[in-house]
């Protein structure tokens, strides 16, 4: 394959982030069966909802933050994810990942993988879908509450409570964070406070006004498959409003993923 002939093709994009790649798609296939990127000159960009439509996921990277990227036409790329992480899932952080789409081949997406230290490369070619696009239009909101803490400290907290029950009561107070849980056999609370390296409240609600809201613990361990991806998550809270988390894709961009509340 001469991959140096751009006019070759509609879409070719090259990133060193393999594995920030990797993760992502490990997560999104575990929310989404099949889903739209959308590719034009900017980046990359996904707005799709879980077939429950109680997760609504937005995610950007951008063109700028990848070694290369070609895509001079706005392109609509369909793919199964589970399909497409098998073809990726064994990709190492030392390796590079190019995708590409042929003038001549536009219903396969291309994945190159190369290797320098070894002298390799594997190519995959994948069988586009052609999916519906859903209408999407989420309305502006302003967040009374917007923290971040660190991805890792969630990841646990989350992992904890599910072996208790089935939801969490996510609460915020003055510059408190407040996590319940109650099951059949115990109940679990946790109180964040800010400190220099773990949470911090970049705006907060008076404390007579607290920010609270119940959401199903089965989606929200979903949403912890993003860990990995950096090292701080943003909190977007604000009542009777789905709750939002933002997780950086390495340097590439970051995905939003928002769960709606249990009534």
């Amino acid at each position: 394959m001469d991959i140096d002939d751009i006019s070759k093709y509609k879409l070719k994009i090259k990133t060193e982030q393999a594995g920030a790649f990797r993760i992502l798609i490990e997560a999104l296939k575990e929310i989404l069966t099949e889903a739209n990127f959308i590719f034009d000159e900017s980046g990359v960009k996904l707005m799709a909802m879980d077939s429950t439509h109680t997760i609504l996921i937005h995610m950007k990277l951008e063109g700028i933050n990848f070694e290369f990227f070609h895509c001079p036409k706005k392109l609509v790329v369909g793919v199964n994810m589970l399909n497409f992480f098998k073809l990726i899932k064994t990709m190492g952080n030392s390796e590079t990942l190019t995708l590409f789409i042929d003038n001549e081949n536009e219903n396969k997406l291309g994945i190159l993988i190369s290797n320098n230290e070894k002298n390799s490369k594997t190519i995959y070619k994948l069988n586009l879908l052609d999916i519906a696009d859903e209408d999407i239009n989420i309305p502006p909101a302003e967040f009374e509450t917007e923290l971040s803490l660190p991805s890792g400290d969630f990841q646990k907290i989350i992992r904890d409570m599910i072996n208790i029950g089935e939801q969490i009561e996510i609460k915020s107070i003055g510059s408190q964070l407040i996590l319940n849980c109650n099951g059949d056999f115990a109940s679990q609370e946790t109180i964040l406070g800010e400190t220099n390296n773990g949470l911090k409240f970049n705006q907060t609600s008076p404390e007579e006004l607290p920010i609270q809201g119940l959401f199903s613990l089965k989606y929200l361990i979903l949403f912890t498959k993003c860990t990995n991806l950096c090292h701080q998550i943003n909190l977007y809270i604000k009542n009777d409003y789905p709750l939002i988390i933002k997780y950086s894709v390495a340097s590439l961009g970051s995905i939003k993923l928002c769960l709606a509340p249990n009534t």
